[in-house]
């Protein structure tokens, strides 16, 4: 087996994007991979409106995609995470050198047995 991290698109409509990732681990080392991939549904980026889950053990590091790739947020461990930035305007993509639109996902400390289940909003910007 290996380390599980399914993205399921639970709404993908002309200006929302809510994902929700599942998470398991089986000791074989680090996930790492794309959250979001805006050329599947042809836009340019997304803004992160919102969070909400757990992850047990491990953290989760968010970045923004590009040359050299920007923080968006370390999630960690622990109690329920709900994050909501939508009265602060989201948190936008700064366009680093060579953004792509796409979020990134890495995990950081997962262990066999570990587990994570989280809901993000995403906004999205056409191209």
């Amino acid at each position: 087996m290996a380390n599980l991290a399914a993205v399921q698109e639970l709404n993908n409509g002309e200006r929302h994007l809510v994902l929700k990732l599942d998470i398991e681990g089986d000791g074989s080392g680090e996930i790492s991979e794309h959250l979001v991939d805006v050329g599947e549904w042809g836009g340019s980026e997304v803004a992160l409106g919102w969070v909400r889950g757990q992850i047990e053990g491990f953290q989760l590091n968010l970045e923004w995609d590009g040359t050299t790739v920007a923080p968006l947020r370390m999630l960690e461990p622990g109690n329920y995470i709900d994050f909501n930035w939508e009265s602060e305007s989201r948190l936008i993509n700064p366009k680093v050198a060579g953004y792509t639109g796409n979020v990134l996902m890495t995990s950081i400390g997962l262990q066999a047995g570990e587990k994570g289940s989280l809901t993000f909003g995403f906004y999205k910007k056409r191209i």
